[in-house]
């Protein structure tokens, strides 16, 4: 019997989960990214302002769901700020009209933000750590993290700025260390280049695809905390599922699919250009999770998240 790990029914809808307007340091406002996302294919964006939580009810439609989310930073208390290691985060709220967050002080100390994430995520928000290499931290300061439930992979604003957007190592030592957070690329899109063909434009270069039954706030967020989902630049995976031990994925067409593992029992299919679809992978019993990497040609990647292995049981 086949045991779908993305569901088999519903759509695929595509989100930026790490956004900025001008409610802070962003360019656009809130009503210009809804237009510019939406005109991209977009359906869901995560309106994650620093340090203050905004719904924005005046955007939700048919076809386009804002997120209420805030993005929280803690400062290491190092001069100049420059040089200092920082934790940002971002809060996915369960109410789509909460306009309040919940009481912490800013203090740079993992045992501090894992403390506010779980009193956060028992007021059901989602966690997600954002741009590791960005923010100037080793796998000490993250590892330790209680409370949360995603992880940036790719960042489109730090590969911008400073060529180090990815977080795909960082997200394979979480996977090794038993943290099952899910994926996320996103754009952390400020816009300041408001020019949509400029080489520093910082928008639609990561998204995640979310698979729910439809685009309702209650759907997204749930699809959200199941890990209905998977992270991408590029490539798209269309099917996951196990069958008999096997596990099969069916995707756009690409160069490499990879079944990647809690060890080195690996299986990946290549080609030399963008001619491959599926691939499958007899799963070994004593592996503690497998999750799946693809490639296209053109570099994009995308990623799910780690399976436990009680899940592909």
């Amino acid at each position: 019997m086949k045991k779908y790990l993305l569901p088999e029914s519903g759509t695929f809808y595509k989100a930026n989960l790490h956004c900025h307007t001008t409610c802070s340091d962003g360019r656009y406002t809130p009503e210009q990214i809804k237009e510019k996302y939406a005109a991209e294919g977009y359906a869901v964006v995560a309106f994650s302002d620093h340090n203050r939580i905004l719904p924005h009810p005046e955007l939700r439609s048919d076809d386009f769901l804002p997120l209420t989310a805030i993005e929280i930073d803690f400062n290491a208390p190092i001069e100049p700020w420059s040089h200092a290691s920082v934790y940002h985060l971002n809060y996915f709220s369960p109410d789509p009209d909460r306009d309040t967050f919940v009481p912490f002080d800013r203090v740079y100390d993992v045992d501090a933000v894992s403390d506010l994430n779980l009193r956060a995520a028992k007021e059901g928000f989602l966690v997600q750590y954002n741009h590791p290499r960005w923010s100037m931290q080793t796998p000490a300061d993250f590892l330790p993290l209680k409370g949360l439930w995603g992880f940036e992979v790719y960042n489109t604003g730090c590969e911008i700025e400073m060529q180090n957007g990815w977080g795909d190592y960082e997200f394979e030592l979480c996977c090794r260390a038993g943290m099952r957070v899910v994926p996320t690329a996103t754009d952390d899109n400020h816009n300041v280049a408001m020019d949509e063909a400029s080489p520093y434009n910082d928008s639609f270069g990561g998204w995640s695809m979310i698979k729910a039954e439809s685009l309702t706030y209650s759907n997204i967020f749930e699809a959200m905390k199941r890990g209905d989902m998977y992270a991408s630049t590029g490539p798209e995976i269309r099917e996951l599922w196990v069958e008999d031990g096997v596990l099969h994925v069916v995707t756009s067409p690409c160069c490499a699919i990879s079944f990647l593992t809690s060890g080195r029992e690996t299986s990946t299919t290549r080609a030399h250009g963008d001619s491959l679809t599926e691939h499958s992978f007899m799963v070994p019993p004593h592996v503690r999770f497998v999750r799946v990497q693809v490639a296209d040609a053109k570099g994009g990647r995308a990623f799910s998240r780690p399976y436990d292995i009680s899940e592909l049981l």
